[in-house]
């Protein structure tokens, strides 16, 4: 009896182990939209807007930011059931156009007569939530009712292409993607938007909530609610077609996507492009996408036009594998990260790391790129009189390629992949030495490292005042560290225990600049 209980213990193990090691299942989730619109808070000082239901003046009312209804609080059940949201699967080769009544822009003309379309102050006129023409009410019929998807369908997923299946168990079964066919025409590259709602001044959910108005909603991802890998998914939907990837967010949020990309290993990794929201946007600046979006103001179709033109280009990214000393007799398991804009050691991640520590207090309310910055000030300014990484040349070893550098006394040592750091400055070719330097590239294979005095230099380099220490170029840089010290990767900062870092080349993944910088 007990080799019976002992076999079926080992087995239950069994079982759960099994479990435990099963690959993680990603899906792209549609919203059911049976279950009525997408309502989301209206913003009635900026524009005019009339309920789709009773007709009246909006004061206190939501609207859908997949179709564009509109309707006061007393109206919303109504427009549930009587009105339809934008499909996100339909069937057949064509989709009808799907017209939405009044609340158009001020600039809308009519694609028939060429003229003003909405000026009436009430429920007028309609406008298509796929192609987004806008059309007087007398001139419908003179315009053919298949739509083509507007002028930006290259990066739409149009509705009857997709095939949706349910999933899940009972009381949380939910619709996802199954399948998705090419459409009939060329040339077709679907853009699949990525950003967190809750990142910025609620910049992100206002640029999630433009992107459903005029691609599938299925293409836009909400980090908040879903892992990146969930809107990467769309790659093994559409292996035939290339797919491009749109990150709202900043540095860290380019990093989270870039990690999943590496570990669903998809080859060939899908291209990026870049909407900056987060503080200093770095890796956006050196693309041409900007250096800081504001959402309120950003012209999604103009965005739209950027991508269409934006030249392909690719950026190595770096391998650092951190291998801990023995400690206590034990010798911790090493780990991994993955780096394309730049990494430091120091004050300057010493900074990132107690401004990261703030935001994740959760005293801190103030979501604001400016109050961010003032933070970064802060801190760098507090450590002016702690000096906290006084003396690190002699906590530090530093190899470029193999070889030892002597260090002089300094503060930070920090890698740069691309020529953009510390929110927009260009620290290796500053000063009468960056004159002499070689050139520095974000494809070429080669690390430049440089160091840094103080918080206070870090400042002088800001507005242009100093220039760094420049320790070098390298293929391959092994930084020491006999210390607890603080160290940041892309903006993600921690304290290091008494470890090696080694940086090695790990790939190169496309992204497109903006020819419009």
């Amino acid at each position: 009896e007990v080799g019976i209980y002992v076999g079926m213990f080992l087995f239950v193990l069994f079982v759960i182990w099994r479990c435990l090691k099963r690959p993680s299942v990603y899906e792209v989730v549609a919203r059911d939209i049976s279950k009525g619109h997408r309502w989301c808070a209206m913003d009635i000082l900026s524009h005019t807007n009339y309920c789709n239901i009773c007709e009246n003046l909006v004061v206190d009312g939501l609207y859908c930011d997949s179709c564009g209804v509109c309707a006061d609080y007393n109206c919303i059940r109504a427009a549930d059931k009587t009105i339809r949201c934008k499909v996100l699967s339909s069937t057949g080769t064509s989709f009808k156009h799907h017209w939405v009544r009044g609340n158009l822009c001020t600039s809308s003309l009519c694609t028939v007569c060429d003229n003003p379309c909405g000026v009436e102050a009430s429920l007028s006129d309609s406008r298509c939530c796929w192609c987004q023409r806008t059309v007087h009410v007398s001139c419908l019929d003179k315009l053919g009712e298949v739509c083509d998807m507007g002028p930006h369908k290259m990066f739409v997923v149009p509705p009857f292409c997709v095939r949706l299946r349910l999933v899940g168990w009972k009381g949380r079964r939910h619709l996802v993607v199954r399948e998705v066919c090419p459409p009939p025409y060329e040339p077709w590259s679907p853009l699949i938007v990525v950003a967190n709602s809750k990142s910025g001044n609620n910049d992100g959910e206002v640029i999630l909530s433009a992107f459903r108005g005029i691609l599938n909603p299925a293409q836009v991802v909400d980090l908040n609610h879903l892992p990146p890998e969930s809107g990467l998914e769309w790659c093994h939907l559409i292996p035939n077609h290339l797919v491009r990837i749109l990150v709202a967010g900043g540095d860290g949020t380019i990093n989270w996507v870039l990690s999943a990309i590496d570990k669903l290993k998809l080859k060939p990794p899908p291209p990026l492009c870049v909407v900056p929201l987060g503080t200093g946007n770095d890796f956006a600046r050196v693309f041409g996408w900007g250096e800081g979006a504001c959402a309120s103001d950003l012209d999604i179709k103009a965005l739209l036009s950027s991508i269409r033109t934006a030249k392909l280009e690719h950026v190595d990214r770096w391998k650092i594998h951190v291998t801990p000393q023995r400690r206590l007799g034990f010798v911790p398991l090493p780990k991994e990260h993955f780096m394309t804009n730049y990494a430091s050691v120091g004050v300057d991640a010493l900074v990132t790391l107690n401004f990261h520590r703030t935001r994740e207090s959760w005293l801190y309310f103030w979501k604001n790129r400016l109050f961010n910055k003032f933070l970064y000030f802060t801190y760098g300014t507090r450590d002016l009189l702690e000096k906290k990484c006084k003396n690190m040349h002699e906590k530090v070893k530093l190899w470029l390629d193999g070889e030892p550098v002597k260090l002089p006394e300094l503060e930070a040592i920090t890698i740069l992949n691309i020529p953009s750091w510390g929110a927009g400055v260009h620290p290796w070719h500053m000063g009468t030495g960056g004159q002499l330097a070689q050139p520095q590239r974000y494809d070429d294979g080669l690390l430049e490292v440089i160091g840094l005095y103080s918080s206070f230099h870090v400042a002088q380099l800001q507005i242009g005042m100093s220039e760094p220490i420049r320790l070098g170029q390298a293929k391959e840089v092994k930084v020491e560290l006999s210390e607890k010290l603080p160290v940041q990767v892309d903006g993600e900062p921690w304290e290091q225990a008494p470890a090696t870092l080694h940086f090695t080349l790990y790939g190169q993944i496309p992204v497109y600049k903006n020819k419009g910088d």
